[in-house]
């Protein structure tokens, strides 16, 4: 009989154990179907006849807004995002050195890559270095677009060395 209870013991803390793993799988279950909830909502529309509050006192000026044109807002996300290696870098209206100057950029600003290169290098002295290499268009936090010569911008903020001032 003393051996029907050591047999007897096992079986029923397996049982205790197996009830309580059961109970916490059902448990975490229904934790998660109702945080699938949350997420599966979709978004409602805002409808074109809303309507929102306008100070009206404090409006100056009023633009003329063209319906029919599409405006697309900059989205810094969907591009990469450069750093100025050399100061005073010169932004231009066309990737060469005779383009029409736009503004200057300084040391370490943060610009946006527009996905746009030129298919060829150029060689230019840079005092110390001689760098090849090509033109990339950019646009700055401003929102003024245009394009740098190449080894002025990194991924990385670094100064470029070899660079007189």
């Amino acid at each position: 009989m003393a051996q029907n209870k050591k047999g007897l013991l096992p079986k029923v803390e397996m049982f205790i154990i197996a009830l309580l793993l059961i109970v916490a799988i059902v448990i975490i279950g229904k934790k998660c179907k109702s945080m699938e909830s949350r997420f599966e909502q979709p978004e409602k529309p805002v409808s074109e006849t809303t309507s929102f509050p306008v100070d009206t006192a404090s409006i100056d000026t009023l633009v003329a807004v063209d319906p029919n044109k599409k405006v697309t807002p900059f989205n810094p996300w969907e591009y990469s995002r450069l750093y100025v290696t050399i100061n005073d870098l010169n932004m231009r209206k066309s990737p060469e050195l005779d383009g029409d100057l736009i503004t200057k950029l300084s040391l370490f600003e943060e610009v946006f890559f527009l996905n746009e290169v030129t298919d060829s290098t150029q060689k230019i002295n840079l005092g110390k270095e001689i760098a090849d290499e090509p033109w990339v268009k950019i646009k700055t936090k401003k929102g003024k677009e245009g394009w740098v010569y190449g080894a002025g911008v990194n991924y990385y903020k670094k100064k470029r060395g070899g660079v007189m001032e």
